[in-house]
């Protein structure tokens, strides 16, 4: 394991109703916790879902950099037989460069006949208690369906946007092209971290990766896992100059599946997750380039292309109208188990951002209610001194007051205040020291994370 966070101590078996056990996940469920897997989310015509079964068979036969024990679980029935299971990817991610602890939720399933009982409820919440002693910030999931507001999970910013085009549409070379894609190696692993960092830095919030999760993703998945991805390098003659990422979390290159949410895509196209490129080399050059040049397994070239860069994303500027596809958008649900300890830890973020600003240097509190709790931020000539729970919380002795869910919207980037109070009305600023610093503090600002899973 890579992940220097301390093990979570195992509080399992748990005996359940009706002979019921929930319990971690050990060697000898490989096969029958894949056969589950596959059966839940196989597709509308009922054929097992081979691939999220070759997900599943990987983390026991290659292993996982983050993954233990302790972060896979499931519910037994009195004969033995696996019903239900849940999995946490322990994982780090950066906040404008502070490095936070996550927990990933997956690979959720639970068997038809056992549905209604809450099996999925009672093993999300083991997993995020598990997470929370492990210290982590942050904890979430994407196409959630099935949990209530309860849970703590709430939409809080995008994930999987992306834009799309057919390859007929592109320039074409003229002189030969000026660079060439080839499979990445291990041996390209420093210029993959070096060059992730400049992709890091465009967005609000990333995934790190070591050297350990990279290798794990050049060679820890098999090649029909639904989470496999293929990476290139992009080479001139003078050496590499970028990366690019083939499939994501789920969404192969091709065929892509009818059912899967938002893809649309009848005819052979490729998928793009990454797409960076070092300082110094034009976007304008390199994109159409390695566009042209990208191939699907097994069959000819493809007639189109989707990227999945986020929001934004350079290559959209260079590709500009040609980019006639859009996708819509899914969101990530983030819960946050210690709010001031988030805010404690972003810290030199938030002073940063007052800096060159009207509330350079500001000294007092400010005070926010999120109606169900409040919390204090008391600063010192610019410096975040203390962030705590405000016991005696109230709206109306507030500098600005919202629900939790927006809270969460308005710390990961993702809404302007104004956006905010349109769309909710509770939304409210209510001190020109709030409507001042606020903002300031917590700007909006794209992410676009590629989860480690």
């Amino acid at each position: 394991m890579s992940d220097e966070r301390p093990p979570t101590p195992a509080r399992l078996p748990r005996e359940l109703a009706d002979g019921l056990q929930l319990r971690h996940a050990v060697p000898g469920d490989r096969d029958a916790l894949g056969d589950l897997l596959a059966a839940v989310h196989a597709a509308p015509d009922g054929s097992p879902n081979a691939a999220v079964r070759r997900w599943q068979r990987d983390l026991f036969d290659k292993g996982h950099p983050t993954i233990g024990a302790d972060d896979m679980f499931v519910v037994q029935d009195r004969h033995g037989e696996l019903v239900s299971s849940f999995l946490m990817v322990p994982q780090t991610w950066s906040y404008a460069g502070v490095p936070l602890g996550v927990g990933l939720l997956e690979l959720a399933a639970t068997r038809p006949d056992h549905r209604g009982y809450g099996l999925s409820k009672i093993q999300l919440n083991a997993l995020l208690e598990a997470s929370t002693r492990r210290g982590d910030l942050i904890q979430g999931i994407t196409d959630i369906l099935s949990f209530r507001g309860d849970t703590g999970l709430l939409p809080a910013i995008t994930q999987r946007a992306g834009r799309g085009g057919y390859l007929r549409d592109l320039p074409v070379a003229t002189g030969g092209e000026p660079v060439a894609p080839r499979p990445a190696t291990v041996d390209d692993i420093a210029f993959l971290m070096d060059t992730e960092a400049r992709a890091m830095s465009r967005g609000l919030l990333a995934c790190v990766r070591d050297e350990v999760h990279w290798r794990h993703e050049l060679g820890g998945r098999s090649a029909d896992s639904m989470v496999h991805s293929d990476i290139l390098i992009i080479e001139m003659a003078t050496g590499p100059v970028g990366y690019v990422v083939l499939g994501y979390g789920g969404t192969p290159s091709f065929p892509i599946p009818s059912w899967l949410p938002g893809l649309p895509c009848p005819e052979p196209a490729v998928s793009i997750a990454r797409f960076e490129l070092r300082p110094g080399v034009s976007w304008f050059e390199v994109v159409p380039s390695v566009l042209r040049q990208l191939t699907l397994p097994g069959q000819e070239s493809p007639e189109s292309y989707l990227l999945w860069l986020g929001r934004e994303h350079p290559a959209y500027e260079v590709l500009g109208d040609l980019l006639v596809r859009r996708p819509p958008e899914i969101g990530w649900f983030l819960r946050v188990p210690d709010a001031p300890a988030l805010l404690r830890a972003i810290a030199p973020v938030l002073e940063q951002r007052l800096i060159g600003t009207a509330a350079e240097a500001f000294t007092g509190e400010i005070r926010i209610d999120l109606y169900r709790y409040g919390i204090r931020l008391s600063f010192d000539n610019g410096i975040l001194r203390a962030v705590e729970r405000w016991p005696g919380h109230s709206r109306r002795a507030s500098d600005a007051s919202l629900p939790e869910q927006m809270f969460h919207q308005i710390v990961f980037g993702h809404a302007t205040w104004d956006e905010l109070a349109r769309a909710f009305p509770d939304s409210r600023l209510q001190t020109t020291r709030g409507s001042v610093l606020l903002p300031l503090l917590f700007p909006v600002q794209s992410s676009d994370i590629w989860p480690l899973i």
